[in-house]
């Protein structure tokens, strides 16, 4: 092991990397490492050059669990693994969706891609969505992911319109429903890019328990026009009220260029938050008449957090040790996911380095930073931030973060991370609800990467992560621990992408 320094919300905190696959385990109520093992990889070159259409894209990689069962999802594949790590049942992607009652193949031909998992412990189902013929909803018909599965094509249902081949679905749910939000071209929101919104659709969850009995929903609850990229929160709230909002956050995105969500320097952004309330299995769209854009510092009187592309240069790659092909990393720039604990909003946005004279109090960075964020909503239409920091470092590259939040103020953040001098790996960042406010503690190596990242000869860069967002999920047996998945390197072979399943524990 070796020490490292890490600058953490403008302080030096003084901490290890350790260079095995786990972090050492803790004996008090600190947060740490309880499950590291690997997922899915693959394919290989001779796969891509036998016409494997997917061939070279990231794992596009989301993990839940039910207590029992550890259930990842890639383009290729859905595995079944123990708590162990041994894996139990794997299928292909495509075959179950075809399962399903659905067809796998996106309009386009290449598919079936980026789909999102959750356990939903309140109906006892698993939850799949994922961009296929028009864009799927799978649920599994009882609480074992071995059994069978049932699916809709929810935006195709009353009429649609349908949404086809949108690589950009979000997956959330509640006590009371399942949320479900698909990119719509033509729509817009007057906080993000031009020509793009998002549909968002409410799901009662009886309605959406039924699926997996083969039954169509009947209340839908669907809006236009909602922001580019919104992520529905996933809420383990066990007693909230049926009137509660269901929350949605992303963030704001110029709106000067194309690709501006993505493509911004030294971008002020805000927070957008919006809401739906249920009346019985229907319900209103941010029933104050609008969504809120909240400012980025610390009670949210001003803004503190400027948005830069992900670094570097116009293909937003980062190099890599061992080789000169570097990874594409521009899907960090999305907030990955969305946690919502009583009436606070948790998330963590990736962004590049500020380097310039707009920075300020955020400061300069050589390497990509990761902006966390808690919302305090307990006023219903007046979110206001009551936690943020600024996660970077000289010697670490994060990547595609996710978060994790318990009931007592602890938080944990599972990121990959490469650099010129290392190959890509799993990082763990958290606080304890007893630290400083605005800081993290970390990293501790969860994966450490030992191979480059490469693919066919011809190609000089490869994409990595996940470009359409990665839960983290509680554990409904143990409310202190959190899953999560990332990706790393550990094989030579060209196009063998590798992934890494994380189970945490932020207490007692």
């Amino acid at each position: 092991m070796r020490k490292y320094l890490a600058v953490v919300a403008g302080s030096v905190l003084v901490g290890t990397l350790w260079g095995c696959q786990g972090a050492p385990s803790a004996v008090s109520s600190a947060p740490a490492i309880e499950h590291s093992f690997d997922g899915d990889s693959g394919p290989d070159l001779a796969a891509c050059q036998a016409g494997n259409t997917l061939c070279g894209r990231q794992p596009e990689i989301n993990v839940a669990t039910n207590g029992k069962q550890v259930v990842q999802v890639t383009w290729q594949n859905v595995r079944i693994y123990d708590y162990d790590g041994k894996l139990v049942q794997s299928k292909p992607l495509a075959e179950l969706i075809r399962s399903a009652g659905l067809e796998p193949m996106p309009k386009g031909g290449k598919g079936p891609f980026e789909a999102h998992i959750v356990f939903n412990e309140f109906i006892e189902r698993w939850v799949i969505s994922v961009s296929c013929y028009s864009d799927c909803l799978l649920v599994s018909a009882t609480p074992d992911a071995r059994g069978e599965w049932r699916g809709v094509y929810p935006t195709c249902l009353q009429g649609g319109p349908c949404i086809d081949r949108n690589p950009s679905l979000k997956l959330g749910y509640d006590r009371n429903g399942v949320y479900f939000c698909a990119g719509h071209g033509g729509d817009e929101n007057p906080l993000s890019v031009k020509g793009v919104g998002y549909d968002c659709f409410a799901i009662p969850s009886a309605q959406a328990q039924a699926i997996g009995q083969g039954k169509e929903p009947v209340n839908l609850n669907r809006t236009h026009n909602l922001p580019l990229d919104i992520v529905p929160a996933v809420d383990h709230t066990p007693n909230k009220a049926p009137t509660a909002p269901a929350r949605f956050m992303n963030m704001s995105c110029a709106r000067t260029a194309p690709n501006a969500c993505q493509n911004s320097t030294d971008f002020p952004f805000q927070w957008l938050v919006n809401s739906f309330v249920w009346d019985g299995p229907t319900g209103r769209w941010n029933p104050s008449g609008a969504q809120q854009a909240v400012k980025t510092d610390v009670g949210s009187k001003a803004n503190k957090w400027v948005y830069n592309t992900p670094c570097c240069g116009e293909k937003t790659s980062t190099a890599q040790a061992g080789t000169a092909v570097t990874l594409r990393t521009a899907g960090s720039h999305r907030v990955m996911n969305v946690l919502q604990v009583g009436d606070h909003l948790h998330g963590v946005l990736g962004s590049g380095p500020c380097t310039g004279s707009a920075c300020g109090a955020q400061g300069t960075d050589t390497n990509n930073v990761m902006f966390y964020v808690d919302l305090d909503c307990s006023k219903q239409d007046a979110c206001v931030v009551a936690q943020t920091a600024k996660i970077s470092g000289a010697d670490f590259n994060p990547l595609f973060g996710t978060v994790g939040a318990d009931e007592k103020g602890n938080v944990g953040i599972v990121a990959s991370s490469v650099t010129a001098t290392t190959n890509l790996s799993v990082l763990f960042w958290s606080r304890r609800k007893s630290d400083p406010p605005n800081t993290f503690s970390g990293p501790v190596m969860v994966a450490k990467g030992t191979q480059p990242h490469t693919c066919r000869p011809d190609q000089s860069l490869v994409p990595l992560g996940n470009t359409v967002g990665i839960l983290t999920t509680r554990d409904p047996l143990d409310p202190a621990k959190f899953w999560t998945t990332a990706q790393w390197s550990n094989d030579a072979r060209p196009c063998v992408f590798n992934t890494r399943i994380v189970g945490y524990r932020l207490g007692q």
